[in-house]
Parts: structure tokens; C-alpha cells; sequence
């Protein structure tokens, strides 16, 4: 068969031949597309950078992906196997900057098939500032009262800053950082553990853990009270002499637990002075003791007035019927 005749039999019937060949592309395609899916997946889009800047303004926590691709390969991938991210390493120049988010898949990750990937949006308009560093005071929080008669006596925690990192503009601003709310509600005793620090401006972030080392001391509540006008106790006189004090009364200031002192009152030998040592009549001066009973040792003696007093012996005078009668 010659050339002519090979020509004569293509061209034979064309319109017939063109329309067969286009119905065989459209039943190609056709049966492609039914092999192929769509997926939507939402996922977190972080920032990479390693410059100078750092985003200024918030922006979306979390992107949408569309993959499109061979059902069976698109099917196996999850939101933990895609990232989406943009990076600003390059940036250099503080300003508002349009920024296509890119996507990679995880390393062990291999799609059957070709597959697409969009996001949406696909740019991300951002301001860019200069990021600084700077230490900060952490407060510990305490919310709630302790039970009645008991108060928060000490309170540390470790460490007592941190240092933080984002736009100068907001970084400058911030004083300090607190702890979460720790609960000391009708607590009799102390504890120690362990608080989050509350940073509640996703532009700043905190170096190294967001946590600190807390204890809390919780004791008895102690106060201090002052007793007046308390009868002097004068004990193991003498029977053969009469004494006389130039002082009858006193004062004492007491310390201690809240619930303890508040049920305490002096008892009557609570300022005592003894007078065992006077055997005969003259001036002497004793001195003031205080006396507690063991129900109330806790108790603490911050101040005795007077500390001594004097004291006068004599004779106790006989009178003209008593001399008679001896």
C-alpha cells in the first residue's frame, strides 16, 4: 500500500474519526474524574522566623486546606500529617507585608497519585514590628479566704521572672505576668506545687515553661492584746509581818493565736510576786512574774508593766487589848 492510498483511507470518513476521538478523550477525562476526591481539612498555621520582626496584629490560629487528589491517597491524610505556615525570615523593615501561606507534608507522608494543595486564604495581609525581649515580675495569685483563725503567713515562688518576647510595642507595656488563681478557700494548712503563668496575648510569648514553683505558708492568724488594771498577786507572805506595796495593779500584752486569745482571760495570780523571802521588816523590791496555767503556754508574753514593785514590812501594831491578852 502506497502513501496516496494510506492518506485516501485516514481521511476516509473524518468527521466520523474526529467525533469517536473526542468522545474518547471526554470518556478518558470522564473516568479520571471519577477517580479523584476533594477533602477540606482545617489546621493550625503557625509563623517561621528567624529575623528581627514578629507579627504585630493577631492573626487566623487556624487555616482551611483543600486537597484534591487520587481518593484512595488523599483519604490517608490527617490534619496531623499537613502543616501550613508562613515565613517572615526575610523580612527586615518593620511594616504591613502580603504573605502566601505555604503548606508542607510530614516527612513520612507519601500520597499515592498526583495531589493539589490550596489554602484559603492563599495570601495573608500582616503587620511586621520589631520584636524584643525583656524580664518580667511574676505575681502569684490567691483567691478565697483561709478558715476562720487562719492566714496566709508566707507566699514564694520560683522563679520570681521570666522573660518575654514579642512586639516592642506591646512588650514595653507589660509590668508583670500572674499566676493562674490558686485556691487557699477554708485552708487550715500550706501547700507547694506548681502554676501556669497567664499570657493571655497569643503575640507574646514566655521563654523556656510558662511555670513557676509556688509555696504557701498558712497558719494560726496571731494577734496581740492588751490587759489593764490587773490585781497584783502577792503570795507566801509572812503571817507575823504586814506588807504593803506602793503598787496593786498592773498591765500585760499578750500574744497569740486568734481563737486561742480570744477565750483567754487573766486569772487571779496571773502577775505574781513572792514574798518568801521577806523574814523580817524592811523595803523590798520583787520583782513581777507572770504565770501562765498549761491550757494557755502557747500563749506569748510580749510585755509586763510594772516588772517589780516595792514592798514595805513591818510589825503589824499591837494594841492595848492584844497586849493584854499576850
Amino acid at each position: 500500500m502506497n502513501i496516496k492510498q494510506i492518506l485516501l483511507r485516514l481521511t476516509e470518513n473524518w468527521p466520523v474519526k474526529i467525533i469517536c476521538l473526542v468522545f474518547a478523550v471526554f470518556l478518558s477525562e470522564f473516568y479520571r474524574g471519577t477517580l479523584l476526591d476533594k477533602r477540606y481539612l482545617i489546621v493550625p498555621l503557625t509563623i517561621e522566623n528567624n529575623g528581627s520582626l514578629t507579627p504585630a496584629e493577631q492573626y487566623p490560629a487556624k487555616i482551611k486546606i483543600t486537597l484534591w487528589g487520587d481518593a484512595t491517597g488523599i483519604g490517608s491524610i490527617g490534619e496531623n500529617d499537613i502543616t501550613a505556615f508562613i515565613n517572615i525570615s526575610d523580612f527586615k523593615t518593620e511594616g504591613t507585608y502580603r504573605i502566601p501561606i505555604e503548606t508542607r507534608l510530614a516527612g513520612t507522608v507519601t500520597p499515592l497519585g498526583n495531589m493539589e494543595i490550596s489554602t484559603e486564604p492563599a495570601i495573608l495581609t500582616l503587620r511586621l514590628a520589631t520584636s524584643i525581649r525583656k524580664q518580667v515580675p511574676v505575681t502569684l495569685s490567691l483567691k478565697g479566704i483561709p478558715a476562720d483563725g487562719y492566714e496566709v503567713t508566707e507566699s514564694s515562688l520560683e522563679p520570681a521572672a521570666i522573660e518575654i518576647e514579642g512586639p516592642a510595642e506591646l512588650v514595653e507595656k507589660i509590668t508583670e505576668l500572674a499566676t493562674e488563681p490558686l485556691s487557699i478557700e477554708a485552708r487550715t494548712n500550706g501547700f507547694s506545687g506548681t502554676a501556669s503563668i497567664i499570657n493571655n496575648d497569643p503575640l507574646i510569648s514566655i521563654a523556656g515553661k510558662a511555670q513557676v514553683q509556688t509555696t504557701v505558708k498558712i497558719n494560726e492568724t496571731t494577734i496581740k492584746k492588751k490587759f489593764d488594771n490587773i490585781p497584783i498577786y502577792f503570795e507566801k507572805q509572812n503571817k507575823e509581818l504586814s506588807i504593803t506595796a506602793d503598787t496593786k495593779t498592773g498591765s500585760l500584752e499578750i500574744q497569740g493565736s486568734k481563737k486561742l486569745l480570744e477565750t483567754w482571760s487573766p486569772s487571779e495570780n496571773i502577775l505574781t510576786v513572792s514574798c518568801e523571802s521577806i523574814t523580817e521588816r524592811g523595803v523590798y523590791t520583787l520583782p513581777v512574774v507572770p504565770v501562765l496555767s498549761a491550757e494557755y503556754s502557747k500563749l506569748q508574753i510580749l510585755q509586763v508593766s510594772p516588772k517589780s514593785v516595792q514592798v514595805t514590812a513591818e510589825f503589824p501594831e499591837v494594841s492595848a487589848e492584844d497586849e493584854i491578852h499576850r
